[in-house]
């Protein structure tokens, strides 16, 4: 049974736009769908999910066939779990009563999990029409996950939130999105959301697909204390005495091994050591590839770049990070629940 999703879709809109696209999308981890505002990444999600027709549709689920020439499997039966730009909740029923609402038609493995991970234990009994925009979208998630779907499609999920709220709420989804083990397309034009999250990434402009990306640069790091909300990681590999420690942002514990998604725009590299800076940390880097991009050994860790430089093979770096967009690890998360 092949898993993935796989589709070939010819949409016409209108004289302007046609969804002309074919792909097969692993069911592993998330996928990020980027592309400019209008360049059909919405629509290519709402005909995945059976909420659009197109005159011309094949696409199979791991194997099984949602759509081709007379089969039509309705939304409900395919278990897709779809967060929306607009994140409506029910203003009827507290956030407890509409997380169970997700769940209210499927065995939820993972329900305490769920809550644990986007942190709305303290805001189960109250109404949602008190709640903030970041906590609207965490409650909005987590219904979505509660109702056990085989795949999550998530439509710019952060929109309208300012640059300070969606950092706060990138390490959120990440854990929910690792705890309930669920396969996930991720809709965005966001860099720091595919940095934060995204294990590859697909470009979609124009109502065409173009092509496969270079999936985020991320060092694994292990967790070596937390503290009110702030951990403290070492990344691996680095022996005592190097300085490879950072405080950073994130729900995890002690001994977790978490990633550190490195925006482009916020690492430096240099010849010689820097010396002191307002970057998070500096590390030493080796050249080990230099053909279409930079491939850096980092004490053992193979990081991916674009070109930076007319660096030879074997040449020795410092990299100083600015920024850093830590996730879960989540091949460990989803070992540590088997």
């Amino acid at each position: 049974m092949a898993d993935t999703l796989d589709f070939s879709v010819l949409l016409t809109r209108d004289a302007l736009f046609s969804l002309d696209v074919a792909e097969s999308i692993p069911l592993e981890g998330i996928t990020a769908i980027v592309g400019p505002s209008g360049g059909g990444k919405t629509t290519l999600l709402r005909t995945l999910a059976g909420l659009e027709r197109a005159e011309k549709a094949r696409i199979a689920f791991r194997g099984e066939p949602w759509e081709e020439v007379g089969v039509f499997v309705q939304p409900e039966a395919r278990r897709v779990g779809y967060v929306f730009q607009n994140n409506t909740l029910f203003p009827h029923l507290d956030v407890a009563g509409n997380i169970r609402y997700g769940a209210r038609r499927r065995e939820v493995r993972s329900y305490d999990a769920i809550v644990d991970a986007l942190d709305l234990g303290a805001l189960m009994s109250r109404s949602v029409l008190g709640l903030s925009g970041g906590e609207i979208r965490r409650v909005a998630l987590a219904r979505c996950l509660a109702s056990n779907p085989g795949v999550l499609f998530l439509d710019e999920p952060l929109a309208g939130l300012d640059a300070a709220r969606k950092s706060e709420l990138l390490p959120y989804i990440g854990r929910a999105v690792a705890e309930a083990q669920v396969p996930s397309i991720y809709v965005t034009h966001s860099p720091d959301e595919v940095t934060a999250l995204a294990d590859r990434v697909l470009g979609l402009s124009g109502g065409r697909l173009t092509g496969w990306r270079t999936p985020p640069a991320r060092l694994i790091a292990t967790v070596t204390a937390v503290s009110d909300g702030v951990m403290r990681v070492s990344i691996d590999g680095a022996s005592a005495g190097q300085a490879a420690e950072l405080a950073l942002p994130l729900i995890a514990d002690v001994g977790e091994r978490v990633e550190l998604g490195l925006p482009i725009d916020s690492l430096l590299l240099s010849a010689q050591d820097p010396g002191r800076s307002d970057a998070l940390v500096t590390l030493p880097a080796t050249v080990v590839e230099s053909k279409g991009g930079i491939s850096l050994d980092v004490f053992g860790q193979t990081l991916t770049l674009p070109k930076a430089g007319p660096y030879a093979i074997g040449a020795r770096l410092w990299l100083s990070v600015l920024r850093v967009l830590p996730r879960p690890r989540l091949s460990d998360s989803a070992k540590n629940r088997s």
